[in-house]
């Protein structure tokens, strides 16, 4: 009895000694919903233990499975970040690390469909608002709709206790979801038993001695097969559409946001993009609902098909159009006979010209 206890106590001591992120699961937050392109003040205000500080901000915090094909990697909650240093974030540890020690970190990534996605880099600081110094950049960029374990080790060059992580390649329109960050010779959570036996199992420094192990839980890309309903230039889905608005866009890779910026009534929609079915039986409220849209050169029709008349006829919703971080907020119209529609226009040809 008591050599068990001596190897709990010993347990113990190990786990609460151990190097951890403060909130490297990102589930110690304020959100209640999806928050999307949050400034850095406002995600810096909602997610303790993380700090935004990119040339843009636009971190997300997402819990939803509207992106990627499903929800987080770890328990309930993840986080976003765009490229190009527009969006970094650095996520506290429980004490700083020791300059010239080996350490072993692991999370993992997945990129969205319509997105692009770079490999991160990981950098050591001393302050949550400034990178420090890069100590890992993984070759390979994150898979859609699947997540994949990254490790790496790498000896600390400073005392830092601020791990920094972004994707230095890219611009505001490559994105890349981020989950779930460990210490790789360390148990942070008691209550994740399987954790505790695989440390037990484990022999000391084996893990550390390999520069990086890639893809250790990947699976296949899981790609949606594509739903469409019948659409010409008169009609979408046996309903005339009239093209309400026209928006010329930067980008054939464009966030729309749709949502009721009246009266919420009970409104149901379909969401259609040149016959393309996006989304369908959406009640329209005041949580705002984010949609990834694919482009073609030219012109393309957004459809908005009501499916219901609501409480107050006719359907309503505002379309706002992310258009490389400028807003545009269209409101279509729909009822049983007519469905409001909204333009996007890509000339790739007049973007360069600008």
């Amino acid at each position: 009895m008591r050599y068990l206890i001596l190897q709990f106590l010993a347990l113990l001591v190990n786990t609460t000694s151990a190097q951890c992120f403060v909130n490297g699961d990102f589930e110690n937050h304020k959100a209640s919903r999806d928050e999307i392109n949050l400034s850095n003040t406002a995600f810096n205000g909602m997610m303790p233990g993380v700090t935004a500080f990119g040339s843009y901000g636009d971190v997300d915090i997402i819990r939803s499975s509207d992106y990627g094909g499903s929800g987080a990697q770890s328990k309930n909650w993840y986080i976003a970040l765009t490229g190009g240093g527009t969006d970094i974030v650095a996520i506290e540890l429980t004490q700083p690390l020791t300059q010239g020690k080996k350490y072993t970190v692991s999370f993992y990534d997945r990129a969205a469909s319509g997105y692009n996605a770079n490999p991160i880099q990981l950098g050591l600081s001393t302050s949550n608002s400034t990178l420090g110094t890069p100590v890992y950049t993984f070759k390979e960029s994150a898979v859609k709709n699947v997540w994949t374990r990254r490790e790496c080790s790498f000896i600390a060059p400073l005392s830092g206790k601020y791990l920094t992580v972004q994707m230095p390649e890219g611009t505001i329109q490559t994105w890349v979801n981020i989950d779930n960050f460990k210490f790789g010779n360390s148990v942070c959570d008691t209550t994740r038993r399987e954790d505790i036996v695989i440390i037990n199992d484990l022999k000391k420094d084996s893990i550390i001695k390999q520069d990086i192990v890639e893809a250790l839980d990947t699976a296949t890309e899981i790609i949606a097969e594509k739903k469409f309903v019948s659409f010409n230039k008169r009609k979408c889905n046996g309903r005339k559409y009239k093209v309400q608005q026209t928006v010329n866009v930067e980008s054939n890779i464009v966030k729309v946001q749709v949502y009721d910026k009246n009266r919420v009534d009970g409104d149901i929609i379909s969401i259609y993009l040149n016959g393309e079915v996006l989304i369908e039986n959406l009640e329209v409220t005041k949580e705002k609902k984010e949609i990834i849209l694919n482009l073609k050169t030219g012109s393309n029709t957004l459809v908005m098909y009501a499916l219901n008349a609501g409480r107050i006829p006719p359907n309503t919703a505002a379309i706002a159009v992310n258009n490389k971080g400028k807003y545009k907020i269209s409101t279509l119209v729909s009822d049983f006979k007519t469905s409001g529609a909204l333009e996007l226009v890509y000339d790739p040809a007049g973007v360069a010209m600008r």
